[in-house]
């Protein structure tokens, strides 16, 4: 039995409610950035839902995407990330229940990538990353995933109605279901 992964503490989901429209149009183009690179495959049962697990706008979003029912309980949902400044990828879901375990895993992905292309190695058992093999490509992505590591998962490990305090400038959605606060009325 391969249990689905619970979206209950995502930070945001369907109804994003953020004050900065900006942040909403940030986190909607990396959406149809994933959407985009999850049409490059296909997938039998087609894509039933994406949900946002995480997401920082001109950053990175990380998305569930669950499909349709009809193919085997173990492929009924996967991971994709959508980044800015990195390359994209889609994983399984086995061993990474949570956003910050996906994101960590994102960054092992990526820093094998970029480590076999610095040792001159062969990338025949690395993640597909689409472009040329080159120190210069290889540093980028060790520095992306450094950022990661240190600014984005201590924030995906927190509790989704906290906002968090190391990222200047973001704004953090409230838990789906949660009542809207009331506004103070001015007298």
């Amino acid at each position: 039995m391969h249990p689905r992964v619970d979206t209950a503490l995502f930070p945001v989901g369907h109804n994003i409610d953020y004050d900065s429209a900006e942040e909403v149009a940030e986190l909607a183009d990396l959406e149809a950035q994933a959407r985009d690179f999850m049409g490059q495959y296909r997938w039998t049962p087609p894509i039933e839902d994406m949900v946002l697990a995480f997401g920082i706008g001109q950053i990175l979003a990380l998305f569930l995407v669950r499909f349709a029912p009809g193919g085997k309980p173990e492929d009924a949902e996967r991971w994709v990330v959508a980044a800015a400044n990195g390359p994209n990828m889609h994983f399984e879901t086995d061993d990474t229940p949570t956003p910050a375990l996906a994101l960590k895993l994102y960054c092992a992905i990526g820093q094998d990538w970029a480590d076999t292309v610095i040792a001159g190695g062969s990338l025949d058992d690395s993640y597909p990353i689409p472009v040329a093999p080159t120190r210069e490509h290889a540093e980028i992505l060790l520095w992306n995933v450094e950022f990661i590591r240190k600014k984005l998962i201590p924030i995906a490990w927190g509790p989704p109605w906290k906002p968090p305090t190391s990222a200047p400038g973001l704004t953090q959605g409230r838990p789906r279901g949660e009542p809207k606060p009331a506004r103070k009325r001015r007298e």
